[in-house]
Order: structure tokens, then C-alpha cells, then sequence
């Protein structure tokens, strides 16, 4: 990978990632020190690259080493476990997504819990369009935050990855939050079985979701199946199911040289926007765009505000968001693209 870009982060990429308050037992997570830093974590992995993605479609744990800097400033070797993870990224990518296992014991010694599972997300390939593939990504979970407080916390890190001291690459990568980390910040429960239908989700959630999925151009999600969604029960937000979309490689927004839309659908691009919403009225409709232009401001400022996009990909996403609220503007086509409730 090219060497990594020299940027300050600022604006969007600091918010903080919930505007719930932190709960209790995620507060002291290695993932939460990493996540909270005021600068971009660095961050080392050593392990044998080339068996890793020899093997990547096993998803088998190898031997890792895992650095970081700890709050006094020096370096924290841990001995780890790792493997490749994620579906399509393991077939298309050079560097397929990673999951870090951190053995527990270790974790107490460097004065954390035992939430010892950490995610990271890598530039597809080496060039510089993988760069800004992993970027767009990263803004779009941003992008959501100023949506929804129950969300998917993310954390752009550098990354450096060597094999018995010598580099194999240099580059950013994205620190993703593991369910089970999720699960101990919102006292909150997966939905992992059965099949679930839009009528049981928390109505409000939904409409925001579906509506977030249509501004991004995104139709690589699905609810019955959970198909890049998380199915939580979160007792003291809602009694019913709050959707929770994640992986946004296939969206429009990012538009990777990989994402093709499926055939079900009557698009023949991922730029191009389909509704995916059920049984939306027009009430719901008409209430849901009036809340995203109210977001507007925020949405785009998030956008102006995220520096390591360069200057054509930010003007391409501010370009794409502008026409998704042109057509909030305009109620008769709010009511055309978003109601899709049968007529009574």
C-alpha cells in the first residue's frame, strides 16, 4: 500500500460515536480505549501474512501479535489470535477483513474487561481508489450516528502490518464494534433466530433505516434474513426490535469496483437508488423525509468535515446527498418514491 496519508482528523470523525451515555462494562474495554483517543490510534499487527490470505476463506485463527500505546505513552505488545472474517471481502479483496482475539488474562493485567474480540476492516487492495473505498465506508457509519444513537461504533486506525519486523503494508483501516461489545454498552440482546418481519421492529428505527439505506444507495441488506442488519432488544430504548444496518462495501456511496446489485432488483448500478422500505404510509413517509431535512445540515457538514476524502470524492458524496434531498423537497415525490403501503 502506498505510504499512509499524513492527515489530522477533525469534525465528523471525533463526534462521539452514541449519544447514549456509556454504560457500564463497556466503559473499561480495550475497544473503548482505542475508540476514545484524541488521536488515531497506531496500531501493529504481526503475523504471517501470506499463510493468512492463502488460507483466507478457512476463517482458521493463526498466531498474532497486537500493538498499541498504551495512556502512558509506551508500547503494549500482546500475544493474539487471528483470522480472516466477512463474506464477499474475503473472495475479492487482497486484504480481507480481520478479527482479533485478545486472551482475557492479558486484558485484566493492562487494566480492562474481558470484552477481548476487536474487528478491522482493511483497504480492499493497494491502490489508491481502495483507500478511498475504505474511507467512504468509514463516513458512512458517521453518517449514521447522526441518525440513530443505537448504531455500530467505528473508529478509523493506523495500521501497520509486518511479518518478523519487516513491513507488508502501511495504510488506515477501520476499527469496527464486535457484537459482544455492543451487547454489554446497550444491556441489550441479539435477535438470532427465526425469521423476523418489518412489522415487529420498532416503527420509528425502521423508517430511519430504510430511508438512511435509500439516501446511501445501498440494497445489500435485508431484515428477514439479517443480511448486514444487527436485530437488537434494547429494553430501555424500545420494547420492540431496533434494526441496526452495518457493511456498506455494495452501497452507491462507496460504489466499489466489486458491487453489482442483485438481480431481483430494477437497477443495473448500485449509484442507482431503490426504495427497499415496507408498507411505508404517507404519513410515515412525509414524517421521515421532514426528519433527514432537518438533518441536512449536520449530514453535510459530516461530509465537509471528514478531511481524509479527497476533494472530487467528498464533491461526488456531497453531490449524491444533495440529490437524495432534492427529492425530500419535494412532497410529490416523497409520496411517488417512499409510500409503499397498499391504498385503503
Amino acid at each position: 500500500m502506498k505510504k499512509l496519508l499524513q492527515l489530522t482528523l477533525a469534525g465528523c470523525l471525533l463526534l462521539p460515536a452514541s449519544f447514549l451515555p456509556a454504560q457500564e462494562g463497556s466503559s473499561g474495554s480495550i475497544f473503548n480505549f482505542l475508540l476514545e483517543q484524541d488521536s488515531i490510534p497506531s496500531l501493529k499487527i504481526d503475523t504471517n501474512w501470506g499463510r493468512l490470505l492463502r488460507t483466507k476463506m478457512a476463517e482458521t485463527y493463526q498466531d498474532a501479535r497486537f500493538s498499541y500505546y498504551g495512556a502512558d505513552g509506551q508500547q503494549v505488545d500482546l500475544d493474539v489470535k487471528l483470522k480472516t472474517r466477512g463474506n464477499i471481502r474475503k473472495e475479492v479483496c487482497t486484504y480481507p477483513p480481520v478479527k482479533i482475539k485478545i486472551p482475557k488474562r492479558d486484558l485484566r493485567e493492562q487494566g480492562f474487561n474481558s470484552l477481548n474480540e476487536i474487528k478491522f476492516v482493511f483497504p480492499c487492495g493497494n491502490s489508491k481508489k481502495d483507500l478511498d473505498y475504505l474511507f467512504r465506508e468509514a463516513l458512512i457509519y458517521k453518517l449514521y450516528e447522526q441518525i440513530h444513537p443505537i448504531c455500530v461504533r467505528t473508529r478509523l486506525v493506523k495500521m501497520e502490518a509486518v511479518r518478523d519486523s519487516k513491513q507488508r503494508f502501511n495504510s488506515y483501516a477501520l476499527l469496527l464494534e464486535h457484537e459482544e461489545e455492543i451487547q454489554s454498552r446497550l444491556h441489550c440482546e441479539m435477535v438470532n433466530r427465526g425469521i423476523i418481519v418489518s412489522t415487529v421492529l420498532d416503527r420509528d428505527t425502521y423508517l430511519k433505516m430504510v430511508f438512511f439505506e435509500y439516501m446511501i444507495s445501498n440494497t445489500d441488506w435485508s431484515v428477514p434474513n439479517r443480511h448486514n442488519l444487527l436485530l437488537l432488544q434494547v429494553p430501555d430504548f424500545s420494547e420492540r426490535v431496533l434494526p441496526v444496518p452495518y457493511d456498506f462495501d455494495y452501497s452507491g456511496l462507496v460504489n466499489t469496483h466489486y458491487a453489482v446489485p442483485a438481480a431481483i432488483f430494477p437497477i443495473k448500478s448500485v449509484t442507482e437508488r431503490y426504495f427497499m422500505g415496507r408498507d411505508v404510509t404517507k404519513e410515515e413517509a412525509l414524517r421521515t423525509a421532514r426528519f433527514f431535512i432537518e438533518k441536512k445540515d449536520a449530514l453535510l457538514q459530516c461530509v465537509t468535515g471528514y478531511p481524509v476524502l479527497e476533494k472530487r470524492s467528498r464533491e461526488e458524496v456531497m453531490e449524491s446527498l444533495e440529490e437524495f434531498f432534492n427529492i425530500l423537497q419535494d412532497e410529490n415525490q416523497v409520496l411517488k418514491t417512499f409510500v409503499t403501503a397498499p391504498e385503503k
